[in-house]
């Protein structure tokens, strides 16, 4: 079982990070389509939260993957350094997730990782997708490349909800205006 108040502790920790730590060339801020901002922590809160929960899953990949999920962004885009009590799997997942390159480098380097690197990707590109914070010209490439993570993250780990999920948000965002 996960620790909670160690978990809540580490939300802190990434909150922070996200506010006070930002880089200059990333974003403390989420712009969702209506222009309402809310506080980039919500990202990786959000990634963390969805695999906790998601059952089809062991522990084994579910809580340090949720703990992997939550710091997913420190190193790209703030200048504080991951918390020291974090297990050397979870540091290791989180430099295996992290690029300095960007999106192009990204879905290339992405695509030799390990399937576990790939199913906590998709949890993270799904979360960009689900809140509209990707440019307009960037919506293909962005499906694409999920496309090919659900196929890795089905094949290795069955049809998970955040496969599900991600298909239906692909789907929308696919679809052609009405």
């Amino acid at each position: 079982m996960m620790d909670c108040k160690r978990f809540i502790e580490y939300i802190s920790f990434a909150a922070t990070a996200h506010q006070e730590k930002v880089l200059p060339t990333a974003k403390a801020l989420r712009t969702f389509p209506s222009g309402e901002k809310t506080p980039y922590f919500t990202h990786p809160l959000w990634c963390a939260v969805m695999l906790w929960l998601d059952s089809d899953l062991p522990e084994s990949i579910r809580y340090p993957g949720a703990e992997t999920l939550l710091f997913h962004d420190i190193l790209e885009d703030t200048s504080a350094p991951l918390p020291e009590d974090i297990s050397d799997e979870v540091k290791h997942l989180v430099q295996e997730m992290t690029y300095q390159g960007g999106f192009n480098e990204e879905k290339t380097a992405v695509l030799t990782k390990p399937p576990l690197i790939q199913l906590l990707k998709l949890y993270d590109k799904t979360a960009t997708l689900y809140d509209g914070d990707i440019k307009p010209g960037r919506i293909q490439e962005w499906t694409e490349f999920m496309l090919k993570l659900i196929n890795t993250v089905e094949r290795e780990y069955g049809t998970l909800n955040i496969v599900l999920f991600a298909r239906e948000l692909i789907k929308k965002y696919r679809a052609p205006a009405q």
